[in-house]
């Protein structure tokens, strides 16, 4: 590394141009540029590649096995630069050394199609084999930038990922993302806000896209009440907005993708504007904690840039209570901005891209657009408690580490209708049919508010109804539940 940093200094103060060289010719892009030009990146110099002239520099590389995964490999370089009234001096570093490292650290991260390496080519097919059955189930996922996106969030352990992947895709399908048809992001914000009445007091929203293509998703988190928002809901609704929400924001991406034969991204802009302590209602904070967990389980490699701006004083202690659920990838690409945060906004996105309450120019009839801005939620979308499956419910008991099943016949074109209550704590709560899971796997809190929901049935056979208590390592829980199908 010491080594590499001296070499990246030399050739910016001299400006040389390197070109690579190896047993039987010239490396490609996908061998010598991604080592360098990742690195450059980090360090912020610029590097042209693969240009040379008499004065200029000349690299040479003698590489004794294939650049990839994992692999290590002998380094010999030698150069030449140019000087001052031409002087030609000659610089001859001989060093081996055994250098190991994975494909993350070398590889462009946003490529265009035309870059991916031969590496990358053979694990996405790979995948794609492995996982036929899966994505059968949602055709439109089945792009090589998906696939490619699972590798590089989970550093190509292909094994690791297919078990998520599936969790992922049939979370998807159970929402019905498969047969949703996105045209535009002024659609997505007004399909969430029609998802529930309370939607509109969960504050976020899709911007648009950056100057690149990529998402942009602002959430002003600080403009929430959650003391309120608890009791206008099921745990379950909050997860449906933001899977549905985010996978909707893929269908962009993918889009684009397509347009643009390049990899994308989503860049969260984290509004922290009007902090209260109230954000941290230990309730809710554990919702939006497990939230956290299970977005970046259903969508890895999801976040280009994640900035936050307006940030409290006690910004540092915040952070530190959320992070431990965020993956170190994620963390990787939190920037805290300072009080410049709309100029840099603005270079980054581009200034006819963000609305006027933000810093730019975008037109909207509202400053702050079509992004949901959160609020009190009023009283009359509060919890009724007399809803009518309140009442005969049955009680079950959960052991710690286990879990209860509860088994019913559903007959075509009719509805199950639900409401339970755990006594403490959350629960795992799905609903399976033949070993298939066809209601997603959401961790549920009902302090606040029931559980309540409905599914309609596709397919005449008997459903179960799980109550999962696995993740509990000493208390058991009980569960009253009423099940009815109409």
């Amino acid at each position: 590394i010491i080594i590499d940093i001296i070499f990246a200094v030399l050739c910016t103060h001299f400006n040389v141009y390197p070109k690579a060289l190896n047993n039987v010719g010239r490396i490609n892009k996908h061998g010598f540029s991604l080592i360098f030009e990742n690195f450059f990146s980090k360090i912020k110099l610029k590097l042209p590649m693969f240009e040379t002239t008499h004065s200029m520099v000349c690299v040479h590389f003698f590489i004794d096995k294939k650049i990839g995964q994992s692999h290590s490999f002998t380094k010999f370089i030698s150069f030449q630069f140019s000087a001052p009234h031409y002087w030609k001096w000659v610089f001859v570093f001989q060093f081996f050394h055994r250098f190991t490292f994975t494909a993350m650290v070398v590889e462009n991260h946003y490529p265009h199609l035309s870059e991916l390496t031969s590496h990358q080519k053979d694990k996405i097919a790979e995948l794609r084999s492995k996982t036929k059955d899966i994505l059968a189930t949602y055709p439109e996922y089945d792009t090589d930038f998906s696939l490619l996106r699972w590798l590089m969030g989970w550093d190509y352990k292909i094994d690791a990922i297919i078990p998520k992947m599936k969790y992922a895709v049939e979370t998807l399908v159970n929402l019905g993302m498969n047969n949703h048809q996105t045209t535009s992001i002024q659609q997505i914000n007004k399909d969430i806000k029609n998802m529930s009445a309370v939607a509109e007091y969960f504050p976020g929203g899709i911007m648009g896209q950056s100057k690149r293509g990529d998402v942009v998703y602002m959430q002003a988190m600080a403009k929430a009440h959650p003391k309120t928002l608890v009791k206008a809901g099921p745990t379950s609704q909050l997860f449906q907005l933001c899977i549905s929400e985010t996978e909707m924001s893929f269908k962009i991406i993918r889009q684009t993708e397509e347009e643009k034969q390049r990899k994308m991204g989503v860049i969260i802009i984290m509004d922290l504007d009007g902090f209260n302590m109230d954000l941290l209602y230990t309730p809710t904070l554990k919702v939006y904690m497990s939230l956290l967990t299970m977005l970046q389980n259903i969508f890895p490699d999801f976040a280009r840039r994640i900035f936050i701006i307006n940030c409290p004083t006690m910004m540092s202690a915040v952070y530190a209570m959320v992070s431990p659920v965020l993956s170190s990838q994620t963390r990787e690409k939190v920037r805290f901005l300072d009080k410049d945060w709309k100029n840099h906004l603005i270079e980054e996105i581009g200034e006819e891209n963000i609305f006027m309450h933000w810093g730019g120019n975008k037109k909207h009839e509202h400053p702050c657009g079509d992004i949901r801005m959160g609020g009190k939620v009023p009283e009359s979308l509060w919890y009724n408690e007399t809803h009518k499956l309140e009442g005969d419910r049955t009680k079950i008991s959960i052991s710690a580490r286990s879990k209860t099943e509860v088994k019913m016949y559903g007959e075509t074109g009719k509805h199950f209708h639900w409401l339970w209550r755990v006594s403490s704590g959350d629960i795992d709560f799905s609903i399976e049919k033949d070993g298939r899971v066809v209601w997603p796997v959401f961790r549920c809190l009902t302090e606040f508010h029931p559980e309540i929901g409905s599914y309609k049935i596709e397919e005449n056979g008997e459903y179960v109804f799980v109550f999962d208590n696995s993740h509990g390592k000493i208390f058991g829980k009980d569960v009253k539940y009423k099940i009815v199908l109409e």
